[in-house]
């Protein structure tokens, strides 16, 4: 019978030890994870052309920038205001804070940068530069 008792005492320390554990997480603050809007990347003969999903966002909430290669997009989506006195059910839209980094081919120009967003669309376009003749031809002196 002592063996049993052994069992039922340590499935007993087991439970207070996860319950201790489970409140130490409670208790940590939480941070904000940042979420990644989707996108899409089109390469045309003179422009790497971006589009990236961001219903809600307004032009204030979101920056953009471009260093070398890479493009970098930032910002924030409110949560949408509830109903007055209504119970939140289920929420899939992400909020918060968001960031993306593109990696463009060697031939983006970052000097040639536009951006525009309109019915929830971010498009950044980035130029190309025009690549010379892949055969050169060398004359010997």
């Amino acid at each position: 019978m002592r063996a049993g008792r052994d069992a039922f005492t340590r499935i007993r320390r087991l439970r207070e030890a996860l319950r201790q554990a489970l409140e130490g997480e409670q208790r940590r603050p939480v941070r904000p994870q940042l979420w990644q809007p989707p996108m899409d990347l089109i390469a045309t003969e003179d422009a790497y052309v971006l589009r990236l999903d961001l219903p809600g966002v307004s032009r204030g909430d979101v920056q953009a920038s471009v260093e070398g290669e890479v493009v970098r997009v930032q910002g924030t989506r409110p949560r949408a205001r509830g109903l007055e006195g209504a119970e939140e059910v289920r929420l899939e839209r992400a909020a918060g804070a968001f960031g993306r980094s593109i990696r463009l081919p060697g031939d983006a120009d970052s000097s040639a940068v536009s951006a525009r967003l309109a019915d929830g669309v971010l498009t950044i376009r980035v130029g190309r530069r025009q690549r010379a003749s892949s055969r050169i031809r060398i004359e010997i002196a």
